[in-house]
């Protein structure tokens, strides 16, 4: 008489795994796009809102104070079920026919329109708080060193992107790591407008095999993984490029 293993011990078949590889895989990607955009688009909220003119300034941080007070989950389901009505069928319609970019003898598929939906809609929240993690390094940076740029000749936007703007990066450089690994984990809301991400290939696999110890187990390590990848390795990069001190280019697990 043969004795089964309790549900919890029973080994993942391996066409699983490979479910599970396919979405970190999206997670990836999705959180790259997200992180690249966000950065981008904090890069522009925060030189608007360092602006003199009000109309530069007050839609910024309008902006900014409504993103970090939505929650994500609701910002996705917007741009995901709202964009047919906001963009329009005919423009909705050629995102989702596209076929790609073919390259020689290779062809680069074409992101399916909630990879678009998802990355658009988490580096706007990123955005947010990349540009408020920013804003924190430029008061961190003393009035003397923009006076000191000004007395010298330069322009005041001149002084603002060649002498206040890289100090307040270096300021901000581990802050902003750890909005990152946040944004890498908020990729997982992505499963909510139908991102085959890793999160989502959890719930396939869990909903075929009954397996759901193991499914999100695995999805937890991989999630864990990623990050202890992003906080042990970003921090000794910033060190090599003199952006942060040896002391301070330890593990960013607080931040995240």
């Amino acid at each position: 008489m043969s004795l089964s293993l309790p549900a919890f011990l029973q080994p993942l078949p391996p066409r699983y795994l490979g479910w599970m590889l396919e979405g970190f895989g999206m997670t990836l990607l999705v959180s790259a796009a997200a992180i690249a955009g966000g950065l981008a688009l904090g890069l522009l909220l925060t030189a608007l809102r360092a602006s003199s003119q009000p109309w530069l300034t007050v839609p910024a941080r309008g902006l900014v104070g409504f993103l970090r007070k939505t929650p994500l989950l609701v910002q996705l389901f917007f741009w995901y079920f709202g964009a047919a009505q906001l963009l329009g069928e005919n423009v909705v319609g050629a995102i989702t026919g596209w076929n790609g970019i073919a390259l020689g003898g290779w062809r680069l598929p074409a992101p399916s329109f909630e990879f678009l939906a998802a990355a658009f809609g988490i580096a706007l929240y990123a955005g947010a708080f990349f540009s408020e993690e920013l804003r924190a390094g430029i008061r961190a940076v003393p009035r003397g060193q923009r006076e000191a740029a000004l007395s010298l000749g330069f322009t005041p936007r001149a002084a603002f992107l060649r002498v206040v703007l890289p100090q307040a990066l270096r300021v901000s450089a581990l802050p902003l790591l750890g909005q990152c690994a946040n944004t890498i984990k908020n990729t997982s809301l992505a499963m909510g407008i139908g991102l085959a991400e890793l999160s989502y290939s959890a719930r396939q696999v869990e909903t075929d095999t009954l397996l759901a110890f193991q499914a999100f187990a695995v999805a937890t390590v991989l999630y864990a993984v990623v990050i202890l990848l992003l906080q042990w390795a970003a921090p000794l990069v910033l060190r090599r490029l003199g952006w942060v001190a040896a002391s301070a280019a330890g593990p960013i697990g607080a931040a995240a």
